[in-house]
C-alpha cells in the first residue's frame, strides 16, 4: 500500500476445538460466557511487537535475543508508534449469537434484533477508539443507573448480584472524580460484563469492562477490615478511560506509567475520598508487600518507574505508592493539574505519543521547591529503597495530666541497580510521625484514632521526637500510613509503654 491509500481488507474466521485436551482448553468461547478480543478473532495490521516470540527458552533456540526490550526512553523512533493497539479509529461492530443470549461490544448500541433464533446487536462508537475491542455473549441479567445522562450498566450471572450495586456505586464515584479532575468522559455508556472464573482479572476497553466472576462478583466485601478489592478494582478500570482509552503512552520505556500507574493512582484518589485518608494504609501496605515480593524474582532488570518495561510489579505495585507520595508531598490539585495538562495536549491524537518524560516534566512543573524536584528524582528516575523504623516510644505521664511522650526513629536510604545492589545515600526530608490510639491500619482504625500527626525534618541515622498529649497513645510511627517504599513496613509503628 502506498502512503494515504485506502483498502478494504475481508476475512472470515473459524474458531473451534474438538474434544478435550490435557492443557491448553479453549475458555474464551464458550456455550455461556464468550469473551474474544480482537487478536483472537481478527487480522493484525502491521507489525506489532505482541505477536513476537516472547518464550526466552524458544527465541534462544532461534539465536534471538533472550528479551524483547522496547526502545529506550531517550529513542524518538519509539514515539512513532503506541505501546498497545494500532492508534485511534471509529469501530462499528455487529455481533449475531443466540437468541436467549445478549451480544455486547465497545460502542453505542444502534441496533438490536431477534430473526431465526440469533439475536443480533449493532455498536457504533461516537468517539475515538483504540483498535483493541472485545466481543461477549452470554446469558445475562443486567443492571442499569442513569447517572447524568451515561447509562452505567452490569451485566451479570443470575444470582450472582451481591456486589452488583457495589460496581455501580464505584463507577459513580469514579465519574465524579475523574470529570471534575481530568475532564469530560467520552461516552453516553460504561459497562461492566461478567465472565466466567478461567481467568481472575477485570480489563478495560472502550466503554466496556469484562470482569471476572472470581475477582468481582462473587467476592465477599462484608468484612469493613478487608480490602474492598471490588471498588478498587473497578475504579481501576474506569480509570483506564482516561489512561489508555483518551491518551495511550508511547513504544517507549515508560509507556504503561501512562496507563497502568495512572490508572492506579486514579483509583486510590477513589478509594481515599470515599474511604477517608486514615484507612489508606491498608491498600499501600498491599501495594508496598507485591512490590518489594516481586522485586526479588525480576529475571532481567528492574528499572525505574520511569523506564518501566511492562513490569506489572512496577508499573501497578510501585506506581501506587510513587503516585500517592506525590499527591500527599505536591497536593492532590497540583498532581491532578498535571495529569489534566498532559490529557489536553494528547488527547485522542497519534504519533508522536507521548513518552513518560512528557508525564515527570509536568510534575516537575508543580513542584516548588528544591525537596520536592529531589524526590520527583528519586520516586521516578532512580530504584529507591528507604528503612524507617521506630524505636521504643515512652509516655510519661505529667502532674497537669497531660502525656510527654518520646519517639526515637531511624531512617536510612539507598539507592538499586537493575540487578539489586544497593549503595548508601544521605537521608534528609519531612515524614509524618504520628502518635496514635489504635493500631494504623488494623481493624476499624480511622480519624478518631489520631492524637497527632505531622511532617518532622528527619535525616539519616538515630533521632528522637518529643510531644505533648492529653491521651496516653498505644502506638507510635514514622511514615506510620506507609507512603514510602520501605523494605521493611512492619516496623514502621510500634507500641507505646
Amino acid at each position: 500500500m502506498q502512503p494515504g491509500e485506502t483498502r478494504t481488507l475481508g476475512f472470515e474466521t473459524r474458531r473451534w476445538q474438538r474434544g478435550f485436551r490435557n492443557t491448553g482448553n479453549d475458555t474464551r468461547l464458550v456455550g455461556n460466557g464468550t469473551f474474544l478480543n480482537n487478536m483472537e478473532i481478527a487480522p493484525i495490521i502491521g507489525m506489532d511487537r505482541m505477536i513476537l516470540l516472547q518464550d526466552r527458552s524458544t527465541r534462544r533456540k532461534y539465536g534471538l535475543p533472550a528479551e524483547q526490550r522496547p526502545p529506550k526512553l531517550e529513542d524518538p523512533s519509539g514515539t512513532k508508534r503506541a505501546y498497545f493497539g494500532g492508534g485511534w479509529a471509529t469501530a462499528d461492530i455487529t455481533v449475531s449469537t443466540v437468541a436467549d443470549q445478549t451480544p455486547i461490544a465497545p460502542g453505542k448500541k444502534v441496533s438490536d434484533s431477534v430473526s431465526s433464533g440469533r439475536r443480533t446487536a449493532r455498536f457504533v462508537s461516537d468517539a475515538p477508539i483504540l483498535t483493541f475491542f472485545s466481543i461477549q455473549s452470554a446469558r445475562y441479567a443486567e443492571k442499569h443507573r442513569d447517572y447524568r445522562g451515561i447509562d452505567l450498566a452490569v451485566y451479570y450471572h443470575p444470582g450472582h448480584e451481591r456486589n452488583v450495586d457495589r460496581m455501580l456505586d464505584a463507577m459513580t464515584g469514579a465519574l465524579d472524580y475523574y470529570q471534575a479532575n481530568f475532564g469530560p468522559y467520552q461516552f453516553d455508556q460504561a459497562r461492566i460484563i461478567e465472565f466466567p472464573g478461567y481467568a481472575g482479572f477485570a480489563q478495560a476497553f472502550a466503554n466496556t469492562m469484562p470482569y471476572s466472576e472470581a475477582i468481582g462478583f462473587i467476592a465477599d466485601n462484608r468484612d469493613p477490615a478487608k480490602i474492598d478489592y471490588v471498588t478498587y478494582v473497578t475504579a481501576h478500570e474506569m480509570g483506564h478511560q482516561y489512561w489508555a482509552h483518551q491518551i495511550i503512552g508511547s513504544e517507549n520505556q515508560g509507556g504503561t506509567m501512562l496507563s497502568e500507574t495512572l490508572s492506579q493512582y486514579s483509583a486510590l484518589m477513589v478509594m481515599k475520598h470515599r474511604y477517608g485518608e486514615d484507612k489508606i494504609r491498608r491498600f499501600l501496605k498491599y501495594e508496598l508487600d507485591t512490590y518489594l515480593r516481586n522485586r526479588g524474582g525480576e529475571l532481567v532488570e528492574e528499572q525505574p518507574l520511569m523506564r518501566v518495561e511492562n513490569q506489572q510489579y512496577i508499573h501497578y505495585n510501585k506506581g501506587s505508592l510513587v503516585m500517592y507520595l506525590l499527591q500527599d508531598r505536591l497536593g492532590e490539585a497540583a498532581v491532578n493539574r498535571a495529569l489534566r495538562s498532559i490529557l489536553e495536549k494528547y488527547k485522542f491524537k497519534g504519533a508522536p505519543y507521548p513518552r513518560s518524560i512528557e508525564l515527570v516534566e509536568a510534575f516537575r512543573r508543580e513542584a516548588k521547591s528544591p525537596e520536592d524536584q529531589a524526590l520527583i528524582t528519586d520516586l521516578f528516575e532512580r530504584i529507591t529503597l528507604y528503612d524507617l523504623k521506630v524505636g521504643e516510644a515512652k509516655a510519661t505521664k505529667r502532674a497537669d495530666g497531660r502525656w510527654d511522650v518520646v519517639v526515637p526513629v531511624e531512617a536510612k536510604k539507598s539507592y538499586a541497580d537493575g540487578q539489586g545492589n544497593e549503595k548508601p545515600a544521605a537521608f534528609a526530608d519531612r515524614i509524618a510521625i504520628g502518635l496514635f490510639t489504635a493500631e494504623p491500619g488494623r481493624g476499624s482504625f480511622d480519624r478518631r484514632n489520631v492524637l497527632t500527626m505531622n511532617r518532622q525534618s528527619v535525616k539519616s541515622g538515630k533521632q528522637v521526637f518529643r510531644f505533648v498529649t492529653d491521651k496516653k497513645p498505644t502506638h507510635a510511627g514514622v511514615d506510620p500510613y506507609n507512603f514510602y517504599i520501605d523494605r521493611n513496613s512492619d516496623d514502621n509503628v510500634g507500641a507505646v509503654t
